[in-house]
């Protein structure tokens, strides 16, 4: 029954072919905006959860400057010097490594070619503590730093701009005019949670920076990663006392520093998670309301055009049960075919919009699932009145005009 029931509504729909191309089209822009928008949603939510990754479970970041959110772009700040790192080793147990820094935007330059890029002085645990490996060359030592050396390691897009393919290592590039050494280079790590390109970095010795390039005694961050992720929870009130001490702030007044834990980065995370989850249902609900509407009139008209061949069916046998299947099967394959191709090509904007703007997108199967059950919705909703309709034809009446 259910093969000659589908035999005849695909007969019927090659005869109302422009309905049919009208119904499909609807649902397969609701399928590519939804696709569109998932794609968008699970592309940020990756890129977040890498966020958490990249700052590492056992690690912690303290930045000078009053409270921020994980993501925030650094702001200069004079608050945290090299005594408090010095007071934080001595006094903190269970520190793996740790790393301060100063960061600066400068420019850089090799032969003709030159590059605007963030220089970022620190120890030589720093690819430890930040768990970033140098993949070619070396880092610089201890001994390297101790003496204010020279010595550059380049983030790989600054190697890619400054050397176009031509071996770094062992090259002077000049930053800010000053000659420096190339001894090493960073693994590539991709953007950062607000847009920044992270490989788009210098490493050079802190020492050098603070008293050949900048002549400053205070630092941007200070990076600690603990031997065990349960360290943490009881050193953040101590290091925060340690700062507060050393700043001599009184109580009651706010910091003057920023203290990030994995606990505000997985905070974080969990609001920007809740915020897509909700712009994701509220598309979808909207999608779904406009492509019920266009169908389910479109089939109403086309049911009253065909009172006469659904009369016929019920003089012929048919139950009004097998006409709302029929009228219900029509509409299913009719979204089926637009969350096909809708899917399709939503992949397809997905991936073009990726290109040209860089916007993280992330293309799943679950997109189909998603369309399949978006199809079957669309077809139980809006095929409730036509099928109704349909089933309520009085053959004798009808066939009698």
């Amino acid at each position: 029954m259910i093969l000659r029931i589908l035999f005849s509504t695909v007969k019927i729909n090659l005869k109302q072919i422009l309905k049919v191309v009208i119904m499909s089209s609807g649902i397969a822009l609701c399928i590519l905006v939804i696709t569109l928008i998932t794609s968008i949603s699970l592309g940020a939510r990756e890129q977040v959860n890498n966020l958490l990754q990249k700052f590492g479970p056992k690690s912690i970041v303290i930045l000078a400057g009053g409270k921020r959110q994980p993501g925030q772009p650094f702001e200069r700040s004079t608050t945290l010097t090299l005594k408090d790192v010095d007071t934080i080793r001595s006094q903190i147990n269970g520190i793996e490594s740790l790393s301060p820094a100063f960061n600066s935007s400068m420019n850089a330059k090799y032969k003709d070619q030159n590059i605007d890029t963030t220089v970022s002085g620190s120890n030589s645990s720093w690819p430890d503590t930040w768990d970033w490996n140098v993949i070619e060359g070396r880092f610089f030592t201890h001994n390297e730093d101790f003496h204010m050396r020279r010595a550059a390691v380049l983030g790989r897009t600054v190697a890619n701009d400054l050397f176009l393919g031509e071996n770094p290592i062992g090259k002077t590039i000049r930053i800010e005019n000053t000659p420096f050494i190339v001894i090493g280079i960073l693994s590539p790590e991709g953007t950062s949670p607000h847009g920044n390109d992270r490989d788009n970095r210098i490493i050079i010795p802190l020492k050098t920076m603070l008293k050949r390039m900048v002549n400053e005694t205070y630092l941007s961050s200070i990076r600690i990663k603990f031997d065990k992720q349960s360290y943490i929870t009881s050193s953040v009130p101590d290091i925060s006392n340690i700062l507060r001490r050393n700043h001599k702030i009184f109580n009651g007044l706010p910091d003057d520093f920023t203290i990030i834990t994995p606990d505000q980065i997985i905070q974080f995370l969990n609001n920007v998670n809740l915020t897509m989850n909700i712009f994701l249902v509220v598309a979808i609900l909207i999608s779904l309301i406009i492509g019920s509407v266009v169908v389910s009139n479109i089939m109403q008209a086309s049911i009253s055009e065909r009172e006469k061949e659904i009369a016929l069916r019920r003089a012929f046998g048919a139950t009004k049960f097998q006409i709302i299947i029929q009228v219900f099967l029509e509409i299913f394959v009719i979204s089926l075919i637009g969350a096909f191709f809708g899917t399709i090509f939503g992949t397809i904007c997905s991936i073009a919009l990726n290109s040209f703007t860089g916007i993280p997108i992330s293309v799943s199967p679950f997109l189909f699932l998603i369309a399949f059950c978006f199809s079957t919705v669309i077809a139980l909703i809006s095929g409730i009145r036509p099928a109704l309709k349909a089933s309520s034809f009085d053959p004798a009446v009808i066939l009698q005009r």
